[in-house]
């Protein structure tokens, strides 16, 4: 009998000891692979609205065959940085304006203290032959729906070949020299007005002695030069202010332009010198 138990005693050891290393197993198991959380994806929130536009032009002279028409809402806050478009659209146009156009932007990413501009283009085999010269914000208190946005029309570019080692208008940076015949001096923190022109976007932008500004180039040729009012940042200074209210009033009268010994000349109407330039 004493026999028989410990018999029995020795088998119920052996199950205990079996069940206890598989507990530890499993726990050993547990440890080696932890259960990973799951990810958490957050969408973003859109809210979408719609901006009517109406397109126009006063030319007489209706469009070529293939007109493609593109409209776009840019952020034009930097003027020292190029543009960032929120919303564009394009479509064939054909027949005389206006032109409806639907532009459907994210509300989410306009910002109160940014500025916006909507501008039209209207290219024939990529070439551009109209583009909008004034600033539109359609976010001002004053803006109505649809907005209007006028197009003229640009002046062809004329085969001319530069002069040697002349540099051309786009690209360098133009420091102001003269202005109204007056000898100009560094504005704000000692800073000189330059303006550079983009003929890529149609653009212009510089420093006027205390703010940055940027504007729209109208039109170019090989010797005409027309800039729409540029719009600048609004910092006070106690130097330059001055200097920046007589370049900023003279930027829409520039009518046409010479490079000569690497300066920069722009005449009004009248053929009266405005400005000169120096490469900066």
């Amino acid at each position: 009998m004493a026999f028989k138990l410990k018999k029995v005693v020795l088998a119920t050891s052996v199950i205990l000891s079996a069940l206890m290393l598989q507990a530890c197993n499993d726990n050993e198991a547990t440890v080696k692979a932890p259960q990973q959380p799951a990810a958490v994806v957050k969408a973003e929130q859109v809210n979408m609205k719609p901006l009517e536009i109406s397109v126009i032009y006063l030319d007489r002279r209706m469009l070529p065959p293939g007109a493609v028409l593109n409209v776009a809402l840019e952020d034009v806050s930097l003027a020292d940085a190029p543009s960032v478009t929120l919303s564009t659209e394009s479509m064939d146009i054909a027949g005389a304006p206006p032109y409806p156009v639907t532009l459907n932007y994210d509300a989410n990413k306009i910002k109160a203290n940014h500025r916006y501009n909507v501008r039209a283009t209207v290219k024939v085999d990529n070439k551009l032959i109209m583009t909008s010269t004034t600033a539109m914000d359609p976010f001002a208190a004053d803006a109505k729906q649809p907005l209007e946005v006028k197009l003229d029309r640009v002046a062809p570019a004329q085969n001319t070949t530069p002069q040697a080692d002349q540099p051309t208008l786009a690209g360098p940076q133009w420091q102001l020299v003269t202005l109204s015949g007056q000898t100009v001096q560094p504005g704000a923190g000692g800073n000189n007005a330059f303006i550079q022109f983009d003929t890529t976007t149609n653009t212009v932008s510089g420093f006027s002695g205390c703010n940055n500004f940027h504007g729209t180039l109208t039109a170019k040729t090989a010797s005409t030069l027309t800039v729409g009012q540029a719009a600048s940042t609004r910092k006070m200074c106690m130097e330059g202010m001055e200097l920046e209210q007589a370049f900023l009033a003279a930027l829409p009268e520039f009518a046409s332009y010479s490079i000569n010994n690497n300066i920069l000349s722009v005449k009004d109407n009248n053929a009266n010198t405005i400005a000169t330039f120096k490469i900066k």
